[in-house]
């Protein structure tokens, strides 16, 4: 799935847009996209449990004269069904829950955020920029030195930009967009100046697929 939307050409349409939105502000952007944020391994239960449950319904409405043992096959049949259809992407969101979905790609940006150096930088600058494609989720954290002024609301904007170019089918210019709206509040509230730190993290989209 990355490699489909996330060629040569727009990783680094992402990195340049990252270097130019740093060079008008102290922002330190790291821009992440992973596959997916979570396994949902209760949506494949949740799809056993509605197959078997199908499969028991048909039975008594159709007033199948079956045995016990054959009513148990038909439902373990039906649960295994249930759970194969859970894999398909859209089934799976379905049955995983917006809640359960929102929650694991919060989590995982959190993760993203420790885990790429955003939060040791020399300024508390640091800004990630994430998107969890199997969910179609955006998250944007600011380290303390950022969002001790800017908060989530300031970063809502973007957010909705980089999850619009998900639902249409191009993240890559969801994450272009997006850079350019942090960069743009950034230089607002924070300003480069003379003598500010260096480039202390690389421009380029880290990209997961786990």
């Amino acid at each position: 799935m990355i490699d489909r939307f996330f060629g040569p050409e727009a990783k680094a349409r992402i990195e340049a847009a990252v270097r130019d939105a740093e060079s008008r502000s102290q922002g330190q952007i790291v821009p992440v996209v992973v596959a997916k944020s979570a396994g949902y391994p209760e949506a494949r239960y949740r799809g056993a449990f509605l197959g078997a449950a199908l499969g028991t319904a048909a039975v008594l409405l159709l007033r199948l004269p079956l045995a016990p043992a054959e009513l148990l096959l038909v439902q373990a049949a039906g649960g295994l069904l249930g759970g194969l259809v859970a894999l398909w992407d859209p089934v799976e969101r379905l049955l995983a829950g917006r809640a359960e979905m929102e929650l694991a790609a919060r989590d995982r940006a959190l993760r993203a955020f420790a885990e790429h150096g955003l939060n040791r930088t020399q300024q508390g600058t640091g800004v990630l920029v994430f998107a969890s494609l199997f969910e179609r989720r955006a998250v944007i954290l600011g380290d303390r030195g950022i969002d001790a002024r800017m908060g989530d609301a300031e970063w809502r904007r973007a957010v909705d930009l980089l999850a619009a170019g998900m639902h249409r089918g191009d993240p890559a210019a969801g994450f272009s967009e997006a850079i350019a709206a942090v960069g743009a509040r950034l230089a607002e509230h924070f300003p480069r100046a003379p003598g500010a730190p260096a480039n202390e993290l690389p421009d380029a989209l880290r990209a997961e697929r786990e």
